[in-house]
């Protein structure tokens, strides 16, 4: 299994509404293209210096490789189109892609 994550960093003047966005309109319509679909508030513990403003995590559990590929070329982008429109500024991101090799 793949996992495409898509990272953000969120100030605070729009962490609650973009919390509610993402979680009540963006991410139903989009798992309907995916196997699931996690969201995740990251808080940093150590390790490195914490930055401005909350971060989330969107994970995409990617069974079949149909569904890596639609996410790379299709959900991504959808994903930050979306998310500018509603949202111009404040907010950053990045995406990263996770193999899973086994659970302990």
């Amino acid at each position: 299994m793949q996992i495409y994550n898509i990272t953000f960093i969120v100030e605070s003047v729009i962490e609650q509404e973009w919390a509610t966005y993402v979680d009540k309109e963006l991410l139903p319509k989009i798992s309907k293209n995916i196997h699931q679909i996690d969201l995740l508030k990251v808080e940093y513990i150590e390790g490195i210096q914490a930055v401005k403003g909350s971060t989330f995590s969107m994970q995409f559990y990617c069974v079949k490789s149909e569904h890596l590929e639609w996410i790379k070329s299709i959900g991504h982008q959808l994903v930050m189109q979306k998310i500018i429109r509603k949202f111009p500024k404040d907010w950053v991101a990045f995406a990263t892609k996770l193999e899973f090799l086994k659970s302990y």
